[in-house]
């Protein structure tokens, strides 16, 4: 089983082994001790094997996990699919300038999902990942934006179907990136959506990267590159 963990530093959220719940595991990314708190996963996993999370101090210094083993110490576990992955440093906010490219701004949360999206579109796009909607939005209000790669669920909630509903004048195409079921989206949840300013969804899944490509290539009036 696992459990849910996040750096205060640099946002990254991380699952380790429940078994490992002690001190010391630094961030992959930053390498700042991990935040064993409670979140919208970690506890109900906690309950079902009857684990008790460490609790913060009086003086409110966050509880830490230690590293079960070198390997898992760098390792994330997709919570919806169980997969095993290794996130590059500091993926959350990199940003590639490499020429005049339109600029793909990739909005999600979670790491393995955000680095599955980046590493299908750089190819052929400048790309921007945040995993929050303040973060969106400051890259916005600077601009240079060709497309929003939009997750649904940010922060624990409904965060990209807030920032949705706060671009009032769509600054560019909006493709939804959810791993929500697919009859949930294309009935009236699509509709809304549509009306809201979403111009199509593509469904997170492990082979996701040439659907990616070939939606934000017609997005963009570029199928010739997308399909290549």
């Amino acid at each position: 089983m696992k459990v849910e963990v996040n750096c205060l530093e640099c946002d990254g959220g991380y699952l380790v082994d429940a078994e490992a719940l002690e001190t010391g595991l630094p961030c992959p990314g930053c390498g700042r001790p991990l935040d064993a708190g409670p979140s919208n996963e970690a506890a109900p996993i906690a309950q079902e094997v009857g684990i008790d999370l460490p609790a913060a101090s009086e003086e409110a210094t966050p509880a830490v996990v230690t590293a079960p083993a070198p390997r898992a110490a760098s390792e994330v576990v997709c919570p919806r699919c169980n997969l095993h992955f290794k996130p590059r440093v500091d993926s959350r906010s990199r940003v590639r300038v490499t020429g005049d490219r339109p600029t793909v701004l990739i909005v999600e949360d979670l790491v393995y999902f955000r680095e599955i999206a980046a590493e299908a579109l750089e190819a052929d796009y400048e790309i921007k990942a945040v995993a929050t909607k303040d973060g969106a939005r400051a890259i916005l209000d600077r601009g240079g934006v060709d497309l929003i790669l939009l997750d649904l669920t940010l922060d624990g909630g409904d965060g990209g179907l807030d920032l949705l509903r706060e671009l009032s004048s769509k600054p560019c195409p909006i493709l939804i990136y959810t791993a929500q079921d697919e009859s949930e989206l294309y009935g009236e949840s699509w509709d809304e959506l549509r009306d809201l300013g979403a111009d199509d969804i593509v469904l997170k899944g492990m082979n996701v990267g040439d659907e990616l490509n070939r939606k934000v290539g017609s997005l963009l009036g570029r199928e010739a590159n997308a399909n290549s």
